[in-house]
C-alpha cells in the first residue's frame, strides 16, 4: 500500500481497475445493494451564498455505518469505521430519484475522512425532517446499488457473505475518487422499541395506579361511617 500523496500507475480495462503496488485487481458491477445505518439524526439550518443567490443551505447530519460489509479506499491500508452522513434536499424540480455519493476527505479534523452524502427530492427531504421534529425519526436505513469496487476475489460472493467495498482511485493515483450511486430504499424510525414499550407501559400503569388510589379512598370512607354507624348504636342502646 501507498501512502497518501504518492504518485502510482492506475490501470482501467474491461471493468477491472489494476493499481501499482496492489497484487489483486477490483471490479464494478457486483450484484449486491451496499446498506447503511445512521442515528444521532440532528437538523442544521442556515443560508449560504451561491453564484450571487442566496439559497437555503438546510440539512440533516448524521452518524452512519456499514451494516453488514465494510468500506475501504482501493490502494490505501484504511478502513472507514463513522461514516459523516449528510442528507440535502435536491432543488424543486430536479430528477425525483434519490441519489448517493460516498468518498474521503484529508483531514484530521471532523471534516477528514469517510463521507456520505445523500440528495434527496424536496417532498423526501421534508417528509423526513418533520417526522425528525416530531420524534419519530431517530435512524435511518438506506440500502443502494453504486460505482463502488470490490476485489476481483470477492465478485462471485454469497448474498450472505459480507464483502470489502473500495473507493475507486482517481487517474493521477493520488487520492480516491468518489463513487456514486442510487438509494433504493430509505426508511427511518422512532424510538429503538424496548423504548417506546417501556413508555407505553408506564402510560398503561398510570391508570391502574389511579384506579388502586380511588378504590383505597372509597374503602376509607367506608371504614368512616361503618364506625359512625356503630357509635350511633351504642348511643342507643345506652339509652
Amino acid at each position: 500500500m501507498v501512502e497518501t500523496g504518492a504518485m502510482r500507475q492506475v490501470a482501467m480495462a474491461q471493468g477491472l481497475m489494476t493499481i501499482e503496488g496492489v497484487p489483486e485487481r477490483f471490479v464494478q458491477g457486483l450484484g449486491r445493494h451496499l446498506r447503511l445505518a445512521a442515528d444521532e439524526l440532528r437538523l442544521v439550518g442556515g443560508f449560504a451564498n451561491r453564484d450571487g443567490r442566496l439559497d437555503d443551505a438546510t440539512r440533516i447530519l448524521a452518524r452512519a455505518t456499514l451494516a453488514d460489509d465494510s468500506l475501504h479506499r482501493a490502494g490505501f491500508p484504511d478502513e472507514a469505521g463513522q461514516i459523516t452522513l449528510t442528507i440535502r434536499p435536491l432543488a424543486p424540480g430536479e430528477d425525483g430519484r434519490i441519489l448517493l455519493m460516498l468518498g474521503f476527505r484529508d483531514g484530521e479534523d471532523d471534516a477528514g475522512g469517510f463521507f456520505a452524502d445523500i440528495f434527496a427530492p424536496p417532498a423526501v427531504f421534508d417528509a423526513l425532517r418533520r417526522d425528525m421534529l416530531s420524534g419519530g425519526a431517530q435512524g435511518l436505513s438506506l440500502s443502494a446499488t453504486t460505482s463502488l469496487w470490490v476485489h476481483e476475489s470477492e465478485r462471485e460472493a454469497a448474498p450472505g457473505l459480507p464483502v470489502a467495498w473500495h473507493l475507486g482511485l482517481e487517474a493521477d493515483g493520488r487520492s480516491s475518487a468518489p463513487a456514486r450511486g442510487l438509494v433504493e430504499t430509505l426508511d427511518w424510525s422512532g424510538a429503538p422499541p424496548q423504548v417506546a414499550a417501556a413508555a407505553q407501559s408506564t402510560d398503561d400503569d398510570e391508570p391502574l395506579e389511579a384506579t388502586a388510589d380511588q378504590l383505597a379512598r372509597i374503602n376509607w370512607s367506608l371504614k368512616q361511617i361503618a364506625l359512625v354507624l356503630v357509635f350511633l348504636l351504642i348511643v342507643v342502646a345506652l339509652k
